[in-house]
C-alpha cells in the first residue's frame, strides 16, 4: 500500500511556488497510474469539455485528450502515454492529502519532483 502524505494547503502552496515559481498555471503534476506529467496550463484547450486548472492535480489528460481507452488500471507507471484515471472514480491512489483552511481534506497528484 502506498504511503499517503499529508500536508497543510499553506504548505502545499509553497512547496509548489518553490518548485515552479508563482504562476500556478505552471505547477507539474505526475499521474499516480501511469506517471504522465501535466500542468494546469494543459488542460486550457479543455476548458469545453469541463476541465478547469484544478483538473490537472486531479485526473490524468488521458480523459480529455484522446487516450480515454489507456485504462488506469491496466499498466500503472508505464509513463508513456496518458490514461484515463481520475480521483473522482471508484478508486482514489492520489498520493497527497491536503488539509484546507475550512477542515476539509483533498486528495491530490503529487508535484512532479523530477524536474530539471
Amino acid at each position: 500500500m502506498n504511503t499517503i502524505v499529508e500536508t497543510t494547503l499553506e504548505e502545499w502552496q509553497e512547496e509548489g511556488k518553490r518548485l515552479f515559481g508563482e504562476d500556478e498555471f505552471k505547477w507539474e503534476f505526475v499521474c499516480p497510474s501511469c506517471g504522465h506529467v501535466q500542468s494546469a496550463e494543459d488542460f486550457r484547450s479543455y476548458k469545453e469539455q469541463g476541465a478547469t486548472p484544478n483538473t490537472a492535480m486531479l485526473s490524468c489528460i488521458g480523459r480529455y485528450d484522446g487516450h480515454m481507452d489507456n485504462d488506469a488500471f491496466g499498466s500503472p507507471g508505464k509513463g508513456k502515454e496518458p490514461c484515463n484515471y481520475t480521483s473522482g472514480g471508484l478508486f482514489n491512489i492520489n498520493p497527497v492529502s491536503v488539509l484546507n483552511n475550512d477542515g476539509t481534506k483533498l486528495r491530490v497528484f503529487d508535484f512532479n519532483r523530477k524536474k530539471s
